[in-house]
């Protein structure tokens, strides 16, 4: 048995994400043939089945989906090792994930302290539902993620909330509509609110929305109510609707903002003493 190639890892995982020769040869940035290749070289490595191909699908033999498994640690832990010889994580380059109810109320005093105190650091910044971003933590495709809690919990992951964020009931002036406007599947923002045991879900809007800004203008149309994040206030989101107040008589819901990194993380100090600038900002 000859020691397979962490490249012919790399396409093998790509492979079982995309479950397509195509689109994992694309992901990979190769020609098909060569990730077909690839593949075909890791099953002689190893001499086993890894794959079953037919012409219109891809199936993982049950000893191809061990080897996904720890191809995973494998390729997770040569990211650890390259990360860790980082002569300088304040002078790298990272890439931080942060979801779409946050990001524009958090990231310009936080990019701004960053380049402050950190000028040689640059970010590149993914902004993605929660799913999605926790997927990319996983995979180290993040070095970390601005994230809303309560969320569902991962061993290798570490969640580190920061501070508490309320949502407030907004409504126009005038309304005699009460129905509870959301944003759409996908968005934690919704499961915040509806995970609430005080929301009658009798109430929920058939509409949704897709960004918390389209949620202020429906509320504006009178077509329903709806909580948003204190954060979103503070930065102005209801600036520009002097007929929406806060309805002070509705208690308050609340969620926590925080990061999440993966487990063993080796920039898990400079991580966290990241976030204490994303605190700061908030006192």
């Amino acid at each position: 048995m000859t020691t397979p190639s962490i490249k012919n890892l790399n396409y093998l995982l790509a492979l079982r994400q995309h479950l397509h020769f195509s689109k994992a040869a694309k992901a990979c940035f190769v020609s098909q043939s060569t990730l077909s290749a690839g593949i075909n070289k890791l099953e002689q490595d190893l001499n086993i089945k890894l794959v079953e191909r037919t012409n219109k699908s891809v199936v993982f033999t049950p000893l191809g989906e061990k080897v996904v498994k720890y191809g995973e640690k494998v390729i997770f832990s040569m990211q650890d090792l390259v990360a860790v010889t980082n002569l300088d994580f304040f002078e790298s380059t990272i890439t931080v994930g942060v979801i779409p109810t946050i990001s524009a109320y958090l990231l310009p005093k936080f990019v701004a302290k960053i380049k402050q105190k950190h000028p040689k650091l640059k970010l590149i910044i993914i902004e993605d539902t929660s799913q999605n971003l926790l997927l990319k933590v996983e995979q180290l495709k993040l070095d970390f993620a601005i994230f809303a809690f309560p969320f569902e919990e991962k061993t290798n992951i570490i969640q580190t909330p920061i501070f508490k964020d309320d949502l407030v009931l907004v409504k126009h002036k005038n309304t005699q509509n009460n129905d509870l406007l959301l944003l759409e599947q996908g968005h934690c923002l919704r499961s915040h609110i509806l995970d609430n045991s005080r929301i009658d879900k009798t109430k929920v809007s058939q509409y949704a929305c897709t960004s918390l800004e389209t949620l202020v203008t429906m509320i504006d149309m009178e077509i329903g109510v709806s909580f948003l994040p204190k954060i979103a206030i503070n930065s102005g989101i209801l600036d520009k609707y002097p007929m929406l107040i806060i309805d002070k008589n509705q208690a308050n819901l609340s969620r926590h903002i925080g990061i999440i990194h993966r487990k063993n993380n080796p920039n898990q100090d400079n991580i966290l003493a990241l976030s204490l600038l994303i605190h700061n900002q908030i006192l």
